[in-house]
């Protein structure tokens, strides 16, 4: 069986334009800027929820996981296990869920001005 036409992209799968995007640097801070104000702008703690949520997690795994189970940690300090696996999971599972979201919340600007879209996701993970 023979196609008529094939289709492809004329760029390849990984072709990422840093230079593009090195340009747009000032998008890149505007953007990072709205989302960290946006966040942060009505909240009594602000930025500290950052530090405080992970400690106070942490705490409740040490004693759960270390006092109450009894699970080994193989020599290292309990505080530093659990607070770097709560630190690595919590910013794994943030990126993804904003990125996945990152394009249908911003669809008004990407309809209107052409900008690399590589942008959003990048501007969210900063």
């Amino acid at each position: 069986m023979e196609f008529d036409y094939l289709i492809h992209s004329k760029n390849k799968l990984l072709d990422i334009k840093l230079k593009e995007i090195l340009s747009k640097k000032d998008l890149l801070f505007l953007l990072v800027k709205r989302d960290f104000i946006s966040q942060f702008k009505q909240t009594i703690l602000g930025p500290i929820w950052f530090v405080i949520q992970p400690i106070m997690l942490t705490l409740v795994f040490v004693l759960v996981f270390g006092n109450i189970a009894q699970i080994s940690t193989n020599g290292q300090p309990k505080f530093l296990f659990y607070l770097s696996g709560i630190i690595l999971w919590n910013f794994f599972s943030d990126s993804v869920f904003k990125i996945s979201n990152v394009f249908f919340e911003n669809q008004a600007i990407l309809t209107k001005v052409y900008f690399p879209r590589l942008i959003l996701p990048i501007s969210v993970l900063i």
